[in-house]
């Protein structure tokens, strides 16, 4: 019979829900804090999702390990690609403020009025975008990547890898090989959803710290999730370290990953012109070398403007 868990204290239930026949259902009683052992069984999703949020760690505990049938891979996908998603959307809106990022961008947006038809066109706007979606999926690749490679390779000899193995959800699936790493994964996805958050700065102007304030959140929220799977689930072990210094390792490959991708002074240009040698040298002259007179910077401008057009 799988093994489940109270949500409450974490220990071993046989069962979370006991039949008593004709339909008489109870949900089971937990011997250690006699407390009922699994509550979210009769809540619905929207409760279940708000209270990740919250982070509730019951809640943590019901997702990871009380589940019917553990998250799978394909599901893992999608959450990774919306959280992909999330962070394009939080980079533009970054860029757009020109503030908070550590690379240096410049919004197509606030360019002068002379260039700006050059620069908004419907392709480039696209590449641009383009290029937020891969820096987003390289910088989440690097600290997935990272924090699994930690839990891994156990360096404080906790028995993680021991711990996944015998997590409940093993004798729910039969291809257990890659059932540990598909649930750090998940617990990564479900636990970054705070990021939902960002999607804020959409509907109202917002000062940049408050995207910096939901990402520790959701650090937070993924040393929590952590704990619980690797077992850290007894409350006189819940300021343990160890799973923090693993996340802090995966945030400090992110950064260096966002710093090698970013290594040299960007502009929106850059990425947006595709033209041949001629316009792109044109354009990026105009960039590097913006000239003091009001009047040069618009000869210059119209200039720009005058062989894309031609070219077109």
């Amino acid at each position: 019979m799988p093994r489940c868990i109270c949500v409450e204290c974490g220990a071993p239930v046989s069962a979370l829900v006991r039949d008593y026949g004709k339909g008489n259902l109870r949900l089971t009683i937990c011997s250690a804090c006699n407390a009922v052992a699994d509550k979210y069984v009769e809540y619905e999703t929207i409760v279940l999702f708000l209270d990740v949020l919250l982070l509730k760690p019951p809640v943590y505990r019901h997702v990871l390990c009380n589940l019917p049938a553990p998250v799978s891979l394909r599901t893992t996908l999608k959450l990774f690609v919306i959280l992909v998603m999330l962070d394009m959307n939080v980079k533009a809106y970054l860029v757009d403020q020109d503030a908070g990022v550590t690379f240096r961008a410049t919004s197509m947006y606030k360019m002068p009025d002379a260039t700006r038809p050059f620069l908004t066109s419907g392709r480039r706007i696209g590449q641009f975008s383009l290029h937020l979606v891969c820096l987003a999926l390289m910088e989440n690749v690097v600290y997935f990547a990272s924090v699994v490679a930690g839990i891994w390779l156990d360096p404080f000899r906790r028995q993680w890898r021991v711990k996944l193995q015998t997590n409940g959800h093993k004798a729910r699936v039969k291809n257990t090989s890659d059932a540990p790493w598909t649930s750090c994964s998940s617990a990564l996805c479900i636990a970054s959803f705070g990021k939902l958050f960002a999607l804020m700065t959409v509907i109202w102007e917002v000062h940049w710290s408050f995207v910096h304030v939901i990402g520790a959140l959701v650090v937070v929220s993924n040393v929590l999730a952590l704990q619980l799977l690797l077992g850290e689930q007894d409350p006189a072990h819940a300021t343990s370290l160890h799973v923090v210094a693993v996340v802090a390792g995966g945030i400090v490959a992110k950064v260096a990953a966002q710093l090698a991708l970013w290594r040299r002074p960007i502009t929106t240009m850059r990425y947006c012109c595709q033209g041949d040698r001629h316009d792109r040298r044109c354009v990026r002259g105009w960039v590097s070398n913006a000239p003091q007179n009001s009047e040069q910077r618009c000869l210059r401008s119209k200039r720009a403007v005058r062989i894309e057009l031609s070219r077109d």
